[in-house]
């Protein structure tokens, strides 16, 4: 079984398709949240530590210039999309996440827009929020593609070195840097959701 995988992953990722799978995957990702493009681009910079393909340098540009064009696809799909957000069941990750986004982008845009880039629902929301409520495209793809480029270098960067550790177990490290990726991002969606429980109780006090 990890020969199949191993010759698997060497027929995809030894080729010039990976490029194209790995936007396509970082793309939909941006705008429909289900596979997580972090563990794509982890995998494919674990595969290019441990056996040399692809190319690290192009795998990171690549990941970047899609996240970017995801990013702002949906946020000029903004005014189509905000009824799905708005019809969200209550305590969904949709719902739970535009809590998130409507109470941080009024006084922290900048902040809310690159933690996004690291909380699949968020992100999504975000953009979507961001795009129907008029906000200056130009300010939100500077800010984006800040968030973009810190986004990548973890995911790429976190692969990379468990490629690099477990140079002749490939998959090993891919399994590890996925994993290890995996934690980071729960540890950012933790804080997030701590950052935001904090702010009710603050509201709640001030209120009473």
């Amino acid at each position: 079984m990890a020969e199949q995988l191993v010759g698997l992953f060497e027929a995809i990722l030894g080729s010039f398709w990976a490029y194209p799978i790995i936007a396509l995957c970082v793309i939909g990702d941006a705008i429909m949240p289900v596979l997580p493009a972090e563990s794509v681009i982890t995998l494919a910079s674990s595969w290019s530590a441990s056996r040399g393909t692809p190319d690290f340098w192009a795998v990171f540009a690549v990941a970047c210039v899609a996240a970017v064009v995801g990013d702002n696809t949906c946020f000029f799909l903004g005014r189509r999309l905000v009824r799905v957000l708005h019809s969200a069941p209550l305590g969904s990750k949709r719902a739970q996440a535009l809590l998130w986004v409507e109470t941080t982008t009024r006084k922290r845009p900048v902040f809310a827009i690159i933690v996004a880039r690291f909380v699949p629902w968020g992100r999504w929301v975000l953009t979507i929020v961001l795009g129907a409520g008029g906000f200056s495209w130009l300010r939100f793809l500077l800010i984006d593609a800040i968030g973009v480029l810190v986004w990548a270098s973890l995911a790429a960067g976190i692969g990379y070195a468990g490629g690099t550790i477990f140079d002749e177990q490939p998959l090993l490290g891919v399994i590890v840097g996925i994993t290890v990726g995996s934690l980071v991002g729960l540890g950012i969606d933790h804080l997030q959701r701590r950052f935001l429980d904090h702010r009710e109780v603050r509201s709640a006090r001030s209120t009473a």
